[in-house]
This record gives structure tokens, sequence and C-alpha cells, in this order.
């Protein structure tokens, strides 16, 4: 009883003791009811978790070393190749050999595609293409590899499926080297001058845009004369149709009189 009164005269004597008391008390209460307001809405949660996301982020950008000072590892460069492949000289370079070299044919053209080797070579989402003849994978879009020992001349493919084809060699033509023809059963290859790799090579790229251009204009020519003759045919059916109105009606008249 003593120690009790003791204790609650000395709270009502010190101010101080009570303020602090209250004052923790007060912070403390307003913690917990501001965690509480934010753990009640799923979309508070959700900004305190991008802020969160977002202070970790630059913590560590500014924590890591840059790229820049890292030391870049240099590629192999390739020497540059220029020849005619067979189907099973081209197998050989599927990105597995020593030197890595990855080359893929399209539409009867072969093209070395070693710097895209993380798409082409071993691992990568089109390695079935590596060392192989293309063409009809990108007709069809599969990635089944092609095995077969005979040249494809894709003569069994549609139209649309041979304009895919033209496409994508449009596509190879652009960004990787070309390096040479894919030969038939019991065709010679060309014999290509080191001096002469550069004008050949403009050559082909300009004579395959011309033949592209031209199967296009061909293409296009022929879908204007099927909707001409069907516009012709639809108006000689309409002049038929109008004649035989008439002549009906001539036939009624000369009736009546």
């Amino acid at each position: 009883m003593y120690v009790c009164s003791m204790s609650y005269l000395r709270l009502n004597m010190d101010p101080k003791i009570s303020d602090d008391s209250v004052s923790k008390d007060g912070e403390s209460s307003i913690i917990s009811n501001l965690l509480s307001e934010i753990l009640s809405s799923p979309m508070n949660i959700t900004l305190l978790a991008i802020i969160c996301f977002l202070v970790y982020k630059i913590v560590r950008d500014r924590t890591e070393v840059p790229s820049a000072i890292l030391p870049k590892t240099k590629e192999l460069q390739l020497p540059k190749l220029r020849r005619d492949f067979t189907i099973k000289e081209l197998r050989q370079f599927d990105g597995n050999q020593p030197d890595g070299r990855v080359l893929v044919a399209v539409n009867g053209n072969v093209y070395d595609v070693s710097k895209g080797k993380r798409f082409y070579g071993p691992g990568g989402p089109y390695a079935t293409f590596a060392g192989r003849d293309a063409s009809r994978n990108l007709a069809t879009f599969s990635v089944v590899s092609n095995d077969k020992d005979d040249y494809d001349d894709l003569s069994d493919l549609s139209a649309v499926e041979m304009d895919s084809v033209r496409e994508w060699e449009m596509q190879f033509r652009e960004k990787y080297e070309l390096v040479g023809k894919l030969l038939r059963k019991g065709e010679h290859p060309t014999i290509y001058d080191e001096d002469d790799d550069d004008e050949n090579i403009n050559n082909e790229e300009i004579s395959g845009t011309q033949n592209f251009i031209n199967e296009e204009n061909d293409s296009l020519r022929n879908r204007q004369s099927e909707i001409f003759n069907s516009k012709l045919s639809k108006d000689n059916k309409k002049n038929n149709f109008a004649g035989d109105t008439t002549l009906k009606s001539t036939q009624k008249t000369f009736t009546n009189c």
C-alpha cells in the first residue's frame, strides 16, 4: 500500500515521467494505426512493394560496378568464307566445331550467321537451323531439324509459303554475309576469286533483289488480270440479263398489238 501510494505520488509530482510515457504510448499507437491502415488495403500493399523495389534498385545500381569499367570479352573474328556447299558439307558448320562458325541455307543460298550465334548456335532457340537448309522450316514455321540428305527444291510449297521464304531470305541478306550456294545433286561448285568476292556478292544480291521484284510484279499482274476478268464476266452477265429483259418486253408489246 505504501509502495503504490508512493508511485502514484511520484507520477503526479513528476510531470516529465508522465509526459514521456504518454508520448511513447502515442507514438506506438500512431505506428500501429499506420501499419493497420496500410495492410488493410491491397492497393496500399502493392504501392509499398513497388516503393521497396525501386529503393532496392537504386541502392543496387549505386553499389554495383558499372559495366563500362568491366573488361569486355572480345569475340573471335572468323576469316571470311566464300564457297559453295553440298548438303553434307553444310552440316559440318552447326557451331559445334572448334571454330564455332554457324552456316544456314535459305532458298538455295548459304549465309554465315555466326554473329547471331545466340539464336542459331548450340542451345539457341533456332539451333536446329544450324548447318541445315532452313527454307522449309521458315516457310512452315517449324523448328524441327531438317535432316534430309537430298536437295529440297521447295516445289510442293504454296505461293504464300514461297513468299514467306523470299521475305526471310531478304532479311538474311540484310543481316548476314552471303557465303555461297547450296548445291544440287551433280552441280559443280563455283570457284570464287578473292579479289572478286565483294563484286560477286553485290551482283548476286542485286540479281536476287531484281528477281524478287520481277516475281512480285508478275504476281501483281496476275491478280490484276484476275480482277479484270472477274469484273468483265460480271458486266457480261448484267448485259445479257438486260438484253433478255428488253427482248421479253418487246415480245410482250408485239403480242399486245
